[in-house]
């Protein structure tokens, strides 16, 4: 017995399969790309089996823009071998495809992590926190010399930073101060920039006790609370142990205001 013969399908029922109107089948048909297997007695078209697999290269192609005129010479291949040329030839903008995708899956996740825990934060205190190691993608550090840079030449060291990230804009990509900085009171000097992000370029951000402070207001705010800061850890009788990790949960992507812009600064402490 034929088992592609025991199951036909409606054009209403292969619609539905593929999540598409039956307009999208006659058209397909009118055109000559993609025809019924046949008419019933009582004139109605139906569809087999085999043609669920062809159907399902023609929508995926169709996700990716494909011509339809390009689809009917990829329908009509006559070889293995010209098949298997064709479909090498979609891989690279399909992983293109799936790149883009994991950017903008990256993008809404981040939005959902670094808002929530903004919106729950405790403004303006001390919290110690034992975090696990994550995966944290780190730029070249700015030579400990160059004290001030230009704006150029910061903009330059920033859009080489998101290059490296392969993102399209600096939403979520926090600064570093060194902990050389920290103790000398530099608090305006960034060592280098960081994302969390795993790649293979990605190291881990050590495991360990950590200080983490929130502060609600402006970029330039965030001077203001190194030093309190700082002193309420050595009064809790707690020693600075690593670099500090500027993050900036809510930002111009979220709030209009800039008072409203929430910041968080975790710091490596032992006791």
């Amino acid at each position: 017995m034929d088992k592609n013969k025991l199951k036909t399908f409606t054009t209403g029922e292969f619609a539905q399969r593929f999540g598409i109107k039956k307009d999208t089948l006659y058209y397909y048909d009118r055109i000559g790309l993609f025809h019924p297997a046949g008419v019933n007695d009582n004139g109605y078209r139906y569809y087999t089996v085999p043609q669920l697999d062809v159907f399902w290269m023609i929508q995926s192609l169709r996700e990716l823009n494909f011509p339809l005129k390009t689809l009917k010479h990829y329908l009509n291949a006559h070889s293995p071998e010209e098949l298997i040329a064709l479909s090498k030839g979609q891989l690279s903008r399909v992983k293109q495809e799936i790149r883009k995708l994991e950017q903008i899956h990256w993008l809404l996740s981040s939005i959902v992590t670094y808002s929530e825990e903004a919106l729950s934060a405790p403004l303006d205190e001390i919290s110690l926190m034992e975090l696990p190691a994550e995966p944290v993608l780190y730029s070249d550090p700015i030579p400990q010399e160059i004290d001030i840079i230009s704006g150029e030449e910061w903009f330059n060291y920033y859009d080489h930073f998101l290059k490296k990230t392969e993102l399209k804009g600096p939403a979520y990509v926090g600064s570093i101060v060194s902990q050389e900085d920290l103790l000398t009171g530099r608090f305006e000097r960034v060592d280098r920039l960081f994302v969390r992000m795993d790649n293979a370029d990605a190291e881990l951000k050590p495991a360990g006790l950590y200080a983490v402070t929130y502060h609600k207001g402006p970029y330039e705010s965030v001077l203001e609370v190194y030093e309190p800061f700082l002193r309420q850890l050595k009064e809790q009788g707690l020693t600075v142990c690593g670099d500090a990790y500027e993050e900036y949960l809510l930002g111009k992507l979220s709030v209009q205001n800039q008072t409203d812009f929430i910041f968080k600064i975790s710091l490596a402490v032992h006791k």
